[in-house]
């Protein structure tokens, strides 16, 4: 392998383990095998994206500072950001995508059903115990993650056509779907969270998105 070939191949995992890494912490409140986890990774310090930079360092700086009741803390701020006591939907950062693109904020609607059609195609059946709608951020995540992984795969293969593929579709289920809403719950979540925790997480998720689309266009732009 060439120094080009390893560098897009660690690229593109990178990209993968973003994926992952945010889709469990928006799927499920941080039980403490995940606090425990969080606490000893190693977080980017320096990725090039002055958004994603300042919140791997927020992130961090809360981390340092975890006490005997940060997992309590982070349960209550969960609930709190992404599920609510309220009717009002403006006050809850709900993690649906048909929340944020139909007109009367409600479950269920169309995005719902063009993402189950992109899980679909891609042979990606949801396991039977998942209760929540299928557009949930975190399904989201983790089908670009799956699309990535993919990729990863015909790359290392040497089947550099499947991965232009895999990763064309990645490109174009970011721009149908992830770009067109999480902008707008990543700043909801910034106003609603209480812990510095989801905040920073806010900011993660935005810079994941904006590194991984200029290296989605890069990686197939046109051959000079």
């Amino acid at each position: 392998m060439n120094e080009g070939t390893r560098v897009f191949a660690e690229a593109l995992r990178a990209q993968n383990a973003g994926y992952g890494f945010l889709a469990r912490l928006f799927r499920a409140e941080v039980d403490e095998e995940t606090l425990a986890d969080l606490r000893a990774m190693k977080l980017p310090a320096a990725t090039g994206n002055e958004r994603l930079d300042a919140g791997y360092r927020r992130l961090a700086a809360y981390l340092n500072g975890a006490w005997e009741r940060t997992r309590t803390e982070l349960a209550v701020d969960f609930f709190h950001t992404f599920i609510g006591t309220t009717q009002d939907a403006h006050a809850v950062a709900f993690p649906y995508e048909s929340v944020y693109t139909s007109p009367d904020r409600l479950l269920m609607q169309d995005a719902r059903d063009e993402v189950l059609a992109a899980y679909r195609a891609a042979c990606l059946v949801l396991v039977d115990e998942v209760c929540e709608p299928e557009d949930h951020l975190s399904f989201e995540l983790e089908f670009a993650q799956l699309l990535g992984a993919r990729a990863t795969d015909a790359f290392e293969a040497g089947d550099e056509e499947a991965c232009a593929q895999l990763l064309q579709a990645r490109r174009a289920f970011m721009d149908a779907h992830l770009m067109n809403w999480v902008p707008s719950f990543a700043d909801d979540v910034e106003r609603i969270a209480q812990t510095e925790f989801y905040r920073a997480l806010a900011l993660v998720l935005r810079g994941v998105l904006e590194v991984d689309r200029a290296f989605l266009d890069e990686a197939l732009a046109p051959a000079a």
